[in-house]
């Protein structure tokens, strides 16, 4: 199946580089997919969609800081970014990540991370001299870590090693930044610590190095308004690691090999899903990462199993046959994606290039930040 079937033609203007102060105002592109008839909404509308003892399943995975500036002994800047976080912390902590530097970071290297400061400018050069060559009385490094670097696999990608509690929590509490996606083109701010994290995002369910976007649109007033219908809310955890916005770059796209995640379902969540699919109520599923947790979950008979940290290398594409997913929320993804693959299988390539072309038409904003879909009566 050729790659290019999966391309589109966009504007870049039309990536959104903020979010929207008030997060279900973004525009939402309702989609009757068996009528295949469009209206053009307010994501605060979903309501109108979500009935009496629906479930709305959202990924409540939470966003952990994974972008750390750093520095070597010998001055260089080191980028650090953590391609992935284990479901439990827990010391000495082993973490895969890339690093990008100037020269190639030896393995037994260690980098030297400065707090409250996310230019890398904190450490001058003095300093650095004297890190690098201590003299019999070593000066006092307060104020800074060190990640110690253990094994190089290539290609910029590291395992490296976190030795105590004390060192994390300076790290990501003080010196990390949120992961916004490269195609935003700016650094991250103040106001993507709250808006690049769903509302009901919670560490105990795991940690995700992407926000699972759909979700960005919620709002604690809209939760309230879903649940005084009667529909109902259940969380899933699929810890969303950076594979998920590698772009596929096999010719023939069945040959490419996507990443493995790590998901949980609780017994409540498939027992609330379960009874709502033998009555015949909506399950409502918010995001991809969602449906690959749920899609991962249910056996063959279309029955969800609760499920501990598992992992899932689930690679959905044209052909693939849904168990759950029948009503979706969803952003708009990049072109070549396994998201935007992922959303072909689900609706067809035709409807697929329909419904973006619609949106593109009448400047929908797109990806992590941008506006939404929802697609039902799949």
């Amino acid at each position: 199946m050729e790659l290019d079937l999966f391309d589109y033609k966009f504007d870049g203007k039309l990536i959104a580089k903020y979010p929207l102060k008030n997060r279900d105002k973004a525009r939402l592109l309702a989609v009757d997919v068996k009528n295949f008839k469009m209206e053009h909404r307010k994501f605060y509308d979903i309501t109108d969609y979500i009935d009496k003892n629906d479930i709305v399943v959202v990924n409540n995975s939470f966003v952990k800081k994974a972008r750390i500036p750093g520095r070597r002994l010998t001055g260089g800047k080191v980028e650090i970014f953590i391609t992935e976080f284990p479901s439990k912390i827990s010391f000495p902590l082993r973490l895969n990540a890339i690093l990008k530097s100037h020269k190639t970071v030896k393995e037994g290297e260690e980098i030297l991370i400065t707090g409250g400061n996310q230019n890398n400018e904190g450490l001058g050069d003095k300093a650095f001299m004297q890190l690098s060559n201590p003299r019999p009385n070593p000066i006092k490094t307060d104020g800074y870590s060190k990640i110690t670097v253990l094994k190089n696999y290539g290609n910029g990608n590291y395992d490296i090693l976190i030795n105590n509690r004390q060192d994390s929590e300076f790290i990501f509490d003080k010196c990390a930044q949120i992961p916004l996606p490269p195609y935003i083109k700016r650094n991250a701010e103040e106001i993507d610590e709250t808006y690049y994290q769903t509302i009901y995002a919670d560490d105990s369910g795991g940690f995700s190095v992407a926000a699972p976007t759909a979700g960005l649109h919620f709002t604690g007033n809209l939760i309230n308004k879903i649940t005084g219908r009667g529909g109902i809310l259940a969380d899933v955890s699929l810890n969303i690691g950076l594979g998920t916005f590698m772009p596929v770059r096999e010719k023939d796209i069945i040959n490419h090999n996507i990443h493995q995640e790590s998901y949980t379902i609780s017994e409540k969540t498939a027992s609330l899903i379960n009874k709502a699919l033998r009555s015949g109520n909506k399950i409502v599923i918010t995001g991809t990462s969602s449906v690959r947790c749920l899609e991962s979950g249910a056996d063959n008979n279309g029955i969800l199993i609760p499920a501990a940290e598992k992992l899932t290398s689930l690679y959905i594409y044209p052909g693939y046959k849904f168990k759950i997913t029948k009503n979706l929320i969803t952003n708009f993804h990049q072109p070549k994606s396994s998201l935007f693959i992922m959303i072909c299988a689900l609706i067809g390539i035709d409807r697929t290039k329909a419904v973006y072309e619609e949106a593109i038409k009448n400047g929908y904003s797109l990806f992590s930040y941008g506006d939404a879909m929802y697609l039902y009566n799949i």
